[in-house]
């Protein structure tokens, strides 16, 4: 099927984008408190993880050979690391300036790899805050290479890889091995996340479109039963139960919403498309905001639901221009192609 069977799944990255830039620059005055803006970035990561898994089988070809495992893992790195890299730049010269004469390399190290602590250091972190979720994709990518390189058909590869994450978290969490969480960061928290289970949604929800793919709701209706959801999640994590109910499940929801819905109304779609391809900018451009903004409000006494909105506006507004200005002609420098708004990953 072409790409644009799945504009649903382009708009959903740009909504999940704003949830997550919402949590880090609006979470101080009387609407935030209300609708618990201080919370609703959570789903958005579970729903770029839920589109991640969904896209990472949707683009997998029917046979698989040994090969594909290698190609399919320079693609990723190719589509996560150079964007990245170029948002780490001030935070690793801000961290080394700080801390002249202690500077952890292996933190400095991990930052650019993306990789999570073996050590189970409390110190280690992302410098960038949100990148930590794409510790998470890379462990995600790195366990589906596996699945494709000891399988020979594309639905095997998938069964495997959601077969291997339910034991693994499983068995993590059966046998006492999970870490503590520390900052995001801890490899052996990782592995024992049930967070991981949001790949696990993503690949059930391709079988799901496969299976029965035509158009069943309207834009609106898919648009209200987003907002729908996304306050029904959030209520529901008023009563302390686990995140994978609490958010992955309505997070599972709204992407098969989406995935079943009908999206024509171009006058509509256009600009929720263009925030769609430029999302994986706004993600990592608004923790730029995010960690300076005191330089345009001032100090945290002065957050509320105006600064909020205005600093929320900044940050997908500079995304956007990064997005135009930086990344795409970088994706198509890299990839040789004219349009990068194909859905390729959940931060893409």
């Amino acid at each position: 099927m072409s790409s644009n069977k799945l504009e649903g799944i382009q708009i959903l990255r740009g909504y999940a984008a704003m949830l997550v830039v919402v949590t880090h620059l609006w979470s101080a005055g009387l609407v935030s408190s209300a609708l618990r803006f201080s919370r609703i970035g959570g789903l958005g990561v579970d729903i770029f993880f839920i589109i991640s898994g969904f896209i990472m089988c949707y683009s997998l070809r029917d046979r698989v050979r040994p090969a594909d495992s290698l190609q399919f893992l320079k693609k990723r790195v190719i589509r996560v690391y150079p964007i990245y890299l170029l948002v780490l730049i001030p935070f690793v010269v801000q961290y080394i300036a700080r801390n002249v004469g202690s500077v952890d390399p292996l933190l400095v190290i991990g930052n650019f790899l993306l990789a999570p602590s073996f050590s189970g250091s409390p110190e280690y972190r992302m410098l960038v805050g949100p990148a930590w979720t794409l510790t998470y994709e890379l462990f995600f990518y790195l366990l589906f290479a596996g699945a494709m390189l000891s399988s020979a058909s594309k639905d095997r590869a998938i069964y495997t890889v959601m077969t291997a994450i339910v034991l693994l978290v499983a068995l993590v969490n059966l046998l006492g091995l999970k870490g503590d969480r520390l900052q995001w960061s801890n490899f052996q928290y990782i592995v024992g996340d049930t967070l991981l289970f949001n790949f696990v949604i993503g690949c059930a929800c391709y079988f799901v479109w496969r299976k029965y793919a035509r158009a069943i709701f309207s834009f609106w209706t898919a648009l209200t039963a987003a907002l729908v959801l996304t306050i029904v999640s959030l209520g529901l994590s008023k009563f302390g139960l686990p995140r994978i109910l609490s958010l992955g499940v309505p997070a599972g929801a709204i992407v098969l919403v989406f995935l079943f819905a009908e999206f024509e109304k171009r006058n509509l779609t256009r600009p929720l498309l263009f925030l769609g391809s430029a999302s994986y900018s706004i993600y990592l451009v608004h923790a730029v905001i995010a960690h300076w903004k005191h330089l345009l409000i001032g100090t945290r006494p002065y957050e509320n639901d105006l600064t909020g909105l205005l600093l929320t506006c900044v940050a997908l507004a500079a995304g956007c221009i990064f997005y135009i200005a930086v990344e795409n002609p970088i994706s198509k420098a890299l990839h040789g192609k004219s349009s990068p708004s194909r859905p390729v990953s959940a931060q893409n």
